[in-house]
């Protein structure tokens, strides 16, 4: 019985052992966070495009072009922000940084940071400006 007792205690420890050591080292770290993010977003760009040509051509159909040529403006905006934050992005960290996960010093650390934000931000500023496009598109 204290055999029995003391295997499946060894199997318990073992296994969860295992299991914690498979949960850490399946945590992405902030950069894949960010890139992650930084995809979704990217994955909006066609949809971005695709508005403004529907817009423009409803624009050229109508004599009400203002609310059309806002919301391509908004479109446009949103569509600039996203190659600006690359730019920025893409002078902070290093392709082995962003793709092969080269360890961060600590100041890229903070930057991390900061990109996650950003790159937040810039995701709902797209999406508003894709309902936005939509909404117009509807009425």
């Amino acid at each position: 019985m204290k055999n029995l007792f003391l295997t499946l205690a060894t199997v318990l420890v073992l296994g969860t052992a295992t299991i914690s050591a498979q949960d850490a080292a399946v945590e992405p770290t902030k950069m894949e966070q960010v890139m992650a993010s930084h995809d979704v977003v990217m994955d909006k760009m066609p949809l971005i495009s695709k508005l403004i040509n529907q817009l423009q051509t409803k624009a050229n159909a109508s004599y009400e072009k203002k609310k059309y040529e806002d919301a391509i403006a908004d479109l446009k905006n949103a569509n600039k922000s996203m190659m600006t934050w690359m730019e920025s992005f893409g002078k902070r960290f290093n392709a082995d940084e962003m793709l092969k996960g080269k360890q961060l010093n600590p100041q890229k650390q903070d930057w991390i940071l900061e990109e996650e934000i950003n790159v937040e931000e810039l995701d709902e500023e797209i999406n508003l400006s894709i309902d936005q496009a939509e909404a117009v598109l509807n009425n």
